[in-house]
Protein backbone atom coordinates (compact mmCIF):
# COMPACT_ATOMS: atom_id res chain seq x y z
CA UNK A 1 0.00 0.00 0.00
CA UNK A 2 2.92 2.36 0.92
CA UNK A 3 4.39 1.68 -2.42
CA UNK A 4 1.14 2.20 -4.46
CA UNK A 5 0.90 5.45 -2.46
CA UNK A 6 4.73 6.28 -3.09
CA UNK A 7 3.78 5.75 -6.59
CA UNK A 8 1.29 8.34 -7.19
CA UNK A 9 3.17 10.82 -5.64
CA UNK A 10 5.67 10.34 -8.68
CA UNK A 11 5.79 13.08 -11.39
CA UNK A 12 6.63 12.39 -14.70
CA UNK A 13 8.74 15.92 -15.97
CA UNK A 14 7.92 18.21 -19.00
CA UNK A 15 10.21 18.91 -21.77
CA UNK A 16 10.10 20.79 -23.80
CA UNK A 17 10.57 20.91 -27.59
CA UNK A 18 11.48 23.62 -30.22
CA UNK A 19 11.56 23.50 -34.99
CA UNK A 20 14.58 25.79 -34.00
CA UNK A 21 17.90 24.49 -33.98
CA UNK A 22 21.66 26.77 -32.61
CA UNK A 23 23.16 26.46 -36.61
CA UNK A 24 19.79 28.47 -37.41
CA UNK A 25 20.65 31.36 -35.90
CA UNK A 26 24.64 31.71 -37.46
CA UNK A 27 25.18 34.82 -39.73
CA UNK A 28 23.69 34.98 -43.58
CA UNK A 29 26.07 33.53 -45.94
CA UNK A 30 24.05 33.99 -49.49
CA UNK A 31 24.82 37.01 -51.29
CA UNK A 32 21.50 39.36 -50.02
CA UNK A 33 18.57 39.50 -51.77
CA UNK A 34 16.98 42.90 -53.70
CA UNK A 35 13.91 42.14 -51.17
CA UNK A 36 12.37 42.01 -47.93
CA UNK A 37 9.99 38.49 -46.71
CA UNK A 38 7.22 38.62 -44.88
CA UNK A 39 6.25 34.94 -43.89
CA UNK A 40 3.12 35.27 -42.61
CA UNK A 41 0.79 33.60 -40.28
CA UNK A 42 1.17 29.67 -41.20
CA UNK A 43 -2.07 27.53 -41.16
CA UNK A 44 -1.52 24.10 -39.66
CA UNK A 45 -4.33 21.17 -39.06
CA UNK A 46 -6.17 21.31 -36.27
CA UNK A 47 -5.62 17.98 -35.47
CA UNK A 48 -1.74 18.93 -34.59
CA UNK A 49 -2.46 22.49 -33.54
CA UNK A 50 -1.89 21.53 -29.94
CA UNK A 51 0.45 22.44 -27.13
CA UNK A 52 2.01 18.63 -26.79
CA UNK A 53 3.66 16.51 -29.68
CA UNK A 54 0.53 14.82 -31.11
CA UNK A 55 2.44 11.31 -32.95
CA UNK A 56 -0.05 8.59 -35.37
CA UNK A 57 -0.81 5.47 -33.90
CA UNK A 58 -1.13 2.83 -36.44
CA UNK A 59 -3.39 3.34 -39.65
CA UNK A 60 -5.70 6.13 -37.75
CA UNK A 61 -4.92 6.46 -34.53
CA UNK A 62 -3.06 9.50 -33.08
CA UNK A 63 -1.60 9.98 -29.10
CA UNK A 64 -1.43 13.43 -27.41
CA UNK A 65 2.24 13.24 -25.58
CA UNK A 66 1.18 15.45 -22.29
CA UNK A 67 4.55 15.30 -21.18
CA UNK A 68 5.81 16.13 -24.24
CA UNK A 69 5.44 19.87 -25.60
CA UNK A 70 6.19 22.31 -27.88
CA UNK A 71 7.90 25.53 -26.15
CA UNK A 72 5.23 27.86 -28.09
CA UNK A 73 2.15 27.31 -30.44
CA UNK A 74 3.44 24.52 -33.66
CA UNK A 75 1.80 27.37 -35.91
CA UNK A 76 4.40 30.14 -34.55
CA UNK A 77 7.30 27.37 -34.04
CA UNK A 78 6.90 26.41 -37.87
CA UNK A 79 6.75 30.21 -38.57
CA UNK A 80 9.61 30.97 -37.17
CA UNK A 81 12.10 27.90 -37.99
CA UNK A 82 11.06 29.38 -41.86
CA UNK A 83 11.50 32.73 -41.11
CA UNK A 84 15.23 31.72 -39.76
CA UNK A 85 16.03 29.77 -42.84
CA UNK A 86 14.68 31.69 -45.46
CA UNK A 87 16.88 34.16 -43.40
CA UNK A 88 19.78 32.91 -43.68
CA UNK A 89 19.51 31.36 -47.26
CA UNK A 90 18.13 34.94 -48.79
CA UNK A 91 20.99 36.65 -46.21
CA UNK A 92 18.17 38.70 -45.01
CA UNK A 93 15.86 39.73 -41.65
CA UNK A 94 12.38 39.47 -42.15
CA UNK A 95 9.93 42.23 -43.03
CA UNK A 96 8.84 41.95 -39.41
CA UNK A 97 12.48 42.82 -37.58
CA UNK A 98 13.04 45.34 -40.50
CA UNK A 99 9.78 47.40 -40.10
CA UNK A 100 9.65 48.24 -44.05
CA UNK A 101 11.40 47.63 -47.05
CA UNK A 102 14.61 50.02 -48.09
CA UNK A 103 14.47 52.13 -51.01
CA UNK A 104 14.63 49.63 -54.27
CA UNK A 105 13.86 46.34 -52.09
CA UNK A 106 10.64 44.95 -52.76
CA UNK A 107 8.45 43.07 -50.30
CA UNK A 108 8.21 38.85 -50.77
CA UNK A 109 5.00 37.75 -49.21
CA UNK A 110 5.55 34.07 -48.05
CA UNK A 111 2.35 32.03 -46.96
CA UNK A 112 2.43 28.32 -45.90
CA UNK A 113 -0.58 26.13 -44.90
CA UNK A 114 0.48 22.80 -43.65
CA UNK A 115 -2.02 20.27 -44.37
CA UNK A 116 -0.37 17.48 -43.16
CA UNK A 117 2.36 17.42 -40.14
CA UNK A 118 2.94 13.61 -39.27
CA UNK A 119 5.22 12.25 -36.25
CA UNK A 120 5.64 8.82 -36.03
CA UNK A 121 8.03 7.97 -33.85
CA UNK A 122 10.99 5.79 -34.62
CA UNK A 123 9.85 5.59 -38.61
CA UNK A 124 9.48 9.41 -40.09
CA UNK A 125 8.36 12.72 -39.83
CA UNK A 126 6.38 14.25 -42.71
CA UNK A 127 5.24 17.57 -43.89
CA UNK A 128 2.80 18.49 -46.56
CA UNK A 129 2.19 22.24 -47.35
CA UNK A 130 0.82 24.71 -49.57
CA UNK A 131 2.85 27.51 -49.83
CA UNK A 132 2.42 30.92 -51.95
CA UNK A 133 4.81 33.67 -52.69
CA UNK A 134 3.38 37.32 -53.69
CA UNK A 135 6.18 39.60 -55.08
CA UNK A 136 5.68 43.13 -56.00
CA UNK A 137 1.99 43.66 -58.10
CA UNK A 138 2.84 40.06 -59.61
CA UNK A 139 -0.07 37.28 -59.59
CA UNK A 140 1.07 34.72 -56.29
CA UNK A 141 3.16 31.49 -57.12
CA UNK A 142 1.77 28.77 -55.40
CA UNK A 143 3.51 25.72 -54.94
CA UNK A 144 2.65 21.73 -52.87
CA UNK A 145 5.28 20.52 -51.47
CA UNK A 146 5.35 16.54 -49.44
CA UNK A 147 8.88 16.02 -47.39
CA UNK A 148 9.39 12.68 -45.57
CA UNK A 149 12.35 12.45 -43.40
CA UNK A 150 13.44 9.34 -41.90
CA UNK A 151 14.10 9.27 -38.11
CA UNK A 152 15.29 6.91 -35.13
CA UNK A 153 13.88 6.61 -32.04
CA UNK A 154 13.14 9.33 -29.46
CA UNK A 155 10.67 12.40 -29.55
CA UNK A 156 14.35 14.20 -29.63
CA UNK A 157 15.01 12.49 -33.26
CA UNK A 158 11.24 13.32 -34.45
CA UNK A 159 11.50 16.86 -33.62
CA UNK A 160 14.92 16.91 -35.98
CA UNK A 161 13.53 14.91 -38.71
CA UNK A 162 10.48 17.60 -38.82
CA UNK A 163 13.22 20.56 -38.74
CA UNK A 164 15.16 19.07 -41.63
CA UNK A 165 11.33 18.64 -43.41
CA UNK A 166 11.41 22.31 -43.01
CA UNK A 167 14.65 22.92 -44.60
CA UNK A 168 13.83 21.33 -47.27
CA UNK A 169 10.53 23.60 -48.27
CA UNK A 170 12.49 26.54 -47.00
CA UNK A 171 15.11 25.71 -49.62
CA UNK A 172 12.61 25.20 -52.18
CA UNK A 173 11.01 28.82 -51.02
CA UNK A 174 14.18 31.00 -51.52
CA UNK A 175 15.15 29.33 -55.00
CA UNK A 176 11.45 30.35 -56.47
CA UNK A 177 11.88 33.22 -54.56
CA UNK A 178 15.09 34.02 -56.25
CA UNK A 179 13.68 33.02 -59.66
CA UNK A 180 10.61 35.31 -58.97
CA UNK A 181 12.75 38.40 -58.06
CA UNK A 182 14.82 37.74 -61.27
CA UNK A 183 11.58 38.12 -63.41
CA UNK A 184 11.77 34.56 -64.67
CA UNK A 185 8.72 32.22 -63.79
CA UNK A 186 8.60 29.87 -60.29
CA UNK A 187 8.97 26.29 -61.27
CA UNK A 188 7.52 24.09 -58.38
CA UNK A 189 9.12 20.95 -56.97
CA UNK A 190 7.47 18.02 -55.51
CA UNK A 191 9.56 16.12 -52.95
CA UNK A 192 9.15 13.13 -50.89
Amino acid sequence: MVLLLCACGVTVPTRYYTLFDAADFRAPRARAASFVVDVQPVGIPAQVDQPQLVVREGDAGMRVLEHERWVAPLADEVRGALTLMLGEQLAMQDAVATKAPAAGQALLAVKVDVQRFDSVPGEYAEVAATWSLRYANRPPSVCTVHERQTVGQGYDELVRGHRRALARIATQIAAAARRLAAGAAVVCTYDG
